[in-house]
């Protein structure tokens, strides 16, 4: 199998740490793309133009992560535990990660055509959101599931991309479970390079 990919997308980030936590390495080829560039391999295997993208060895495609980290779990030998809190989890993870990604395209275009109103509107959302799952989250059983590395990507992706927003303030329960992802090499070894 193949997983196209962007070094700084935490949507790919959340695919290759599930790689290597679910023991498939050796079976997944990581390939590089710049999806800005329509870099014509992606744009073969997946017509959106979107990172992540898993080609399968019969050149079946499977685009978005959440479909590519249910596929991964159906590989692995030992599945991560599943239930509707952990998809619940992974549901807000994911609208969080499209708010700060969205926030960040706001944010690097030119200042005649950037919205201030939509800055706030997606940073008052994101803060919504950390919210919710500091209250929602409860008590894992595990980090070891897809709604948490979902969460944890996505306070990585802030933390890199906006370190000035102070999220952990007043969220011990996200900050805990953030520092234990952080603690693991498959997370530690797939963060985004330093900005330049």
């Amino acid at each position: 199998m193949k997983l196209i990919i962007s070094a700084t997308s935490p949507y790919s980030r959340k695919c290759r740490v599930m790689v290597h936590e679910l023991g498939l390495a050796d079976r997944v080829e990581e390939i590089e793309s710049h999806p800005f560039d329509d870099d014509p391999a992606l744009l073969q295997a997946n017509p959106l133009g979107r990172v992540p993208c898993l080609v399968l060895d019969d050149g079946q495609a499977f685009t978005e992560s959440a479909l590519i980290a249910d596929y991964l779990c159906e590989q692995a030998e030992v599945a991560w535990p599943r239930d509707w809190n952990d998809k619940r989890l992974e549901a807000l993870g994911n609208g969080l990660l499209d708010l700060t990604v969205a926030r960040r395209v706001e944010m690097v275009r030119d200042e005649g055509i950037q919205s201030a109103y939509w800055i706030g509107r997606r940073e008052r959302g994101i803060m919504r959101a950390v919210d919710e799952l500091e209250a929602g989250m409860g008590a894992l059983g595990t980090v070891l599931a897809q709604g948490p590395l979902t969460m944890a990507v996505a306070l990585s992706y802030m933390d890199f991309r906006y370190p000035e927003s102070q999220w952990r303030s007043g969220r011990p329960r996200l900050t805990a479970m953030l520092e234990a992802w952080e603690a693991r090499p498959s997370f530690a070894n797939t963060g985004p390079p330093a900005p330049g």
